[in-house]
């Protein structure tokens, strides 16, 4: 027997441990995990050099439609940072609220994207019964709710018809991405703030305080319970929030939970200082924050870690040098989302096993795509990422590849890096260095 790829002297990272050994390849799809003697020759062959080898990056929560931004650029920074498969969120500048939209976005991607992707689908009011069930039809792997207003681009669904959507949901199976904040203490706030002269860095904090998140998500999760919808509060940053949902989870009620880099990585001291460059939504927390979602995560509270992923270009930042509410919410986060992770290992808050769950296993259970993605499985897509965990880098504006062409961490240090990664058995990314093509992702539906 011999196929068109092997790789051996690896070490395989699944959630449950790892071991030491090389997989088989065929068609694009895992056919054989094996002890190095026991694997079939192959027309190619990686020799990994006793490295780490994870399951295929995915980013549950990516804009990439965001001007500078576009698919292109967005794909092409996700393969840089051994990103496998990303999972599109609809924003303001690209809805996704019915299905020619969803399907005008699905065909932007296929002919653009450099990784395989999914879709989530947007929920805005005013639309009809029955919307979000054809776009699930269509393969929509998530619909984004925001609790919050996102601005005149996006009609805001109050209480009322949230219940309704969820319980629409519900009644599909599907799965419910809740940006919550509570909108009438942001309203105040804001109307407050800009009253009385703010418009320094530390603004932004108060507008949109812990309090909002943490009454927003306990809502949410009554609501969820109510309508039997499954649903995640994304871009969580605060364990209150964390610790009702794990609460509401021993009660029965299907809810989920996902952090971000920014959240184990930044804290309100540098918003204070960065302003702009560190503004996002919601903001980041204090010291005993960072450190308790940080625990969390290693210990399993949380189910997954994405980028929210938000490349505002630098002029657009620069809007709020003068005053923090002219910024946007937002920052890349494609090319140093693994890098940071595997820091993270290296600083010992997170296990390579764990990593392997929040970042791959899980995200694929939760959207529907598991195990076509996120697992080292035959039958599985053979999709991986080759990993040195000694290897040191320091991060920087100029190697950014993200239209926007920069990131927050700019300047900083870490240990660990994705040096190679592959999908369905083709090389995509050795050594910073992209191989993979425009138009060659494929779109992956959801498959339950």
């Amino acid at each position: 027997m011999k196929v068109d790829l092997v790789v051996r002297n690896a070490r395989i990272v699944t959630p449950r441990g790892i071991v030491e050994g090389g997989l088989a390849v065929e068609g694009g799809v895992i056919v054989a995990l094996a002890k190095d003697p026991n694997l079939p020759a192959g027309d190619r062959v990686i020799d990994a050099g006793g490295k780490h080898v994870l399951p295929g990056v995915l980013d549950g929560h990516a804009h990439t439609y965001l001007p500078p931004e576009t698919p292109s650029t967005g794909t092409r920074a996700a393969a840089k940072g051994g990103v496998t498969t990303l999972l599109e969120m609809p924003g303001t500048q690209m809805g996704c609220f019915n299905p020619a939209e969803f399907e005008k976005k699905r065909d932007l991607f296929k002919a653009t994207s450099h990784v395989d992707f999914s879709i989530h689908a947007g929920c805005a009011s005013g639309y009809p019964d029955g919307n979000l069930t054809s776009m699930y039809g269509q393969g929509a792997t998530g619909f984004k709710f925001f609790i919050s207003s996102a601005g005149p681009k996006w009609p805001q669904t109050l209480d009322g018809e949230v219940l309704q959507r969820f319980a629409e949901i519900g009644r599909f199976g599907g799965l419910a991405l809740i940006h919550s904040e509570n909108d009438a203490i942001l309203r105040d706030n804001l109307k407050r703030l800009q009253a009385g002269g703010r418009r320094d860095f530390a603004a932004h904090l108060e507008h949109r305080p812990p309090i909002s998140e943490i009454e927003s998500g306990q809502r949410m999760i009554t609501y969820l319970k109510a309508t039997g919808c499954r649903g995640m509060l994304v871009h969580t940053s605060l364990p209150e929030v964390v610790h009702e949902a794990h609460r509401a989870r021993l009660e029965g009620v299907r809810v989920l939970v996902e952090t971000c880099p920014q959240y184990l990585y930044l804290t309100d001291e540098d918003v204070v200082k960065n302003g702009p460059w560190m503004k996002f939504a919601p903001p980041a927390r204090g010291k005993e924050d960072k450190a308790a979602i940080r625990r969390l995560l290693g210990e399993g509270w949380i189910d997954s870690v994405a980028t929210d992923h938000a490349p505002y270009s630098k002029e657009r930042k620069r809007e709020g040098l003068e005053d923090i509410f002219a910024a946007p919410n937002g920052m890349p986060g494609l090319e140093t989302f693994l890098h940071l992770m595997l820091n993270g290992v290296n600083e010992g808050w997170i296990t390579l096993e764990r990593l392997a769950g929040v970042m791959a296993e899980n995200p694929a259970r939760i959207y529907g795509i598991y195990p076509k993605k996120g697992a080292l499985l035959p039958g599985s897509d053979a999709d991986m990422v080759i990993v040195d965990m000694e290897r040191e880098t320091r991060i920087t504006n100029d190697d950014q590849i993200t239209a926007c062409g920069w990131t927050p961490y700019d300047g900083m240090r870490v240990k660990g890096a994705p040096v190679m990664s592959i999908i369905r058995g083709e090389v995509a990314m050795e050594e910073g260095q992209v191989y993979a093509k425009e138009g060659g992702g494929q779109f992956v539906p959801r498959n339950g």
